[in-house]
């Protein structure tokens, strides 16, 4: 029985490579979209994230983020308006592997864990009392991928795709995926 326990364990240090000393990453990611469909229907996002990565194992690290993004669609006819916002805060803890050594000029990665969601939403209509959507608030599966292009020894251009699965006021969960571009620095 004690054998197994062992095997994970000897498992991640074959796959992670050998130890190194502790290394630290620290990564600013942004995104923004804004999808027109006439002068008064669109939609529009915007998320900024901070990262900071520590490499226990050559192509292991533990990646602490937060995230925050703003959501807001603005839908009209000839009768109303209808604006919507969204604010969406995540604090994520992930396992990122790295898929080639630390040294290699592009690093394609993938990474999983949890995240803790904290979602606002509110609803205008025109000439009308805006309606408060209840916060949601919980922890959400997240995993990713992603791909630094190392332009330096220690600075580096981050390309990532994110899922959380967040939780939404109805007691039901959506995937919330985004696309990012960012800079790390090693330190």
């Amino acid at each position: 029985m004690k054998r197994h326990f062992y095997l994970p364990l000897l498992l991640l240090l074959f796959i992670g490579g050998r130890a190194e000393a502790l290394a630290t990453e620290l990564g600013l990611t942004y995104g923004y979209q804004k999808k027109t469909f006439n002068a008064t229907n669109f939609y529009q996002t915007e998320s900024k994230a901070a990262s900071l990565s520590i490499y226990f194992l050559e192509r292991m690290a533990l990646e602490l983020s937060y995230t925050d993004s703003f959501y807001e669609s603005h839908e009209s006819d000839s009768n109303s308006t209808r604006i919507v916002q969204q604010s969406s805060q995540f604090a994520d803890g992930s396992l990122v592997f790295m898929l080639l050594t630390k040294g290699t000029p592009v690093q394609p990665y993938i990474k999983g864990g949890a995240a803790y969601i904290t979602k606002r939403q509110t609803i205008k209509y025109e000439n009308a009392s805006a309606i408060d959507i209840p916060v949601s608030t919980g922890w959400a599966p997240s995993y990713g991928a992603g791909l630094k292009i190392l332009l330096t020894e220690k600075f580096s251009v981050k390309l990532s795709y994110d899922v959380v699965q967040t939780p939404l006021s109805d007691g039901t969960n959506s995937d919330d995926s985004t696309f990012r571009a960012g800079l790390s620095w090693y330190l």
